[in-house]
């Protein structure tokens, strides 16, 4: 069925479901239920998959429109596109450079497009920071181009019909990288997600002292950014002169690299990134689900360590960012009516298949409290708390004003 973006047109779902044909009315329902019945696991399938970012490099119009065909109707995003016609070995460089750039995930290449050897090219993708796959696409089954681009250290050697065999491809890749069973996604960085299961908790608090702190300890670009597109408090705190947003982050995806990226960031004492949450109220709409991940994917790539502060309540930005999570702290306080928010919060995420072990929660402003207490506060999580922590407002105040030295 065309609503589920399932085409049945092509020569292997032709082959499977079109058979001969016949008269028996009860084969023919069978056949379609069997069709309905793929469809529909295509359809589970795209749905699930984790987007990708990817470079195009085909010029080949039957493989070129089938290429295009497929990734219609996958979380794809076509990050560089380039037809090589007649290259010259410059041209190849700036292609490798765009897609260094723009730290793509896969890319799609037909091999008589490249004026250097595919070996040649592979290895050079090899070397860059998002290391990506290749998938050659070869215009027909030639067994000598097949073996030519095993041989030179591909990931995939396709042809047409493309619909199954590079949809089937490209989910496979989606699913290694986003259970980091890659080279590339091992070598992708950490976020650490900071949430208050209600505004005042102090997610913002923990969020800017553990940002700047880790930024003096590890001497590395670390990232710090404001996700909160209610009530983001990161510009003001951190004093960032900067005016621009993750919003604009977001509306630029589409064109996204590492010079544009660090136009938008300001860089502060420590080599500490700083981006905050939108000022404008028409900016304030949330992003869409493959708009976060395609952003937290290049965030990955970008910093070996970011932290991220989602503000109060869980929100459609959150959620969508769990996958992309090592950890997600939910800041609580030891009143009924939070902690009744936590655990609602908690029962979401792990509704979204976010490993429990993997939501830590922080209890702030517990002074005073005894062990039965934290144990009831427990006992209504449905998990230990990770950490404890007591008011101390002097402490806070002298913190505070430390960061602000360092950062006017």
């Amino acid at each position: 069925p065309a609503d589920l973006g399932c085409a049945t047109s092509n020569g292997r779902h032709g082959g499977e479901f079109g058979g001969v044909a016949g008269n028996q009315s009860d084969a023919a329902t069978g056949r379609g239920k069997q069709q309905f019945d793929t469809c529909q696991r295509n359809h589970r399938g795209q749905m699930s998959m984790m987007p990708l970012t990817a470079a195009f490099v085909v010029s080949n119009r039957t493989v070129w429109e089938q290429a295009h065909a497929c990734i219609q109707n996958l979380p794809v995003r076509l990050a560089v596109e380039q037809g090589m016609e007649q290259s010259e070995p410059a041209e190849a460089d700036a292609l490798l450079d765009r897609i260094e750039r723009h730290r793509v995930d896969v890319v799609l290449v037909e091999a008589s497009r490249i004026a250097i050897p595919l070996e040649e090219f592979i290895r050079r993708l090899g070397n860059t920071a998002s290391q990506p796959a290749v998938f050659v696409l070869n215009p027909d089954a030639s067994p000598e181009l097949i073996l030519e681009a095993l041989r030179a250290g591909a990931n995939e050697s396709l042809y047409p019909p493309l619909a199954e065999t590079l949809r089937d491809a490209l989910q496979r890749l989606s699913a290694a990288r986003s259970k980091g069973g890659s080279d590339t996604s091992r070598a992708l960085g950490k976020i650490f997600g900071f949430l208050s299961a209600r505004g005042g908790c102090g997610a913002t608090t923990f969020v800017v002292h553990i940002a700047t702190d880790l930024a003096r300890q590890v001497k590395q670009p670390t990232l710090l950014a404001d996700f909160d597109f209610e009530a983001g408090l990161l510009r003001f705190l951190m004093k960032s002169k900067n005016t621009y947003s993750v919003r604009d982050a977001i509306d630029n995806l589409h064109r996204m690299d590492s010079s544009l990226w660090k136009a938008l960031v300001s860089t502060l004492a420590d080599k500490l990134d700083v981006i905050p949450a939108p000022d404008e109220v028409a900016a304030k709409h949330a992003p869409g689900r493959e708009e976060m991940t395609h952003l937290m994917r290049f965030i990955r790539s970008t910093y070996q360590l970011s932290i991220i502060d989602f503000g109060r309540s869980i929100s459609t930005a959150a959620l969508d960012s769990l996958p992309e999570l090592e950890t997600l702290y939910l800041v609580t306080t030891p009143d009924q009516t939070t902690l009744e928010r936590a655990q609602r919060t908690i029962q979401q995420m792990e509704e979204r298949g976010f490993s429990g072990n993997r939501v830590k929660v922080l209890l702030n402003r517990a002074h005073g409290r005894k062990k039965n207490d934290l144990d009831a506060i427990e006992k209504t999580l449905g998990r230990p708390c990770e950490a404890v922590f007591r008011n101390d407002h002097l402490s806070l105040y002298d913190a505070y004003s430390e960061i602000g030295r360092a950062h006017v």
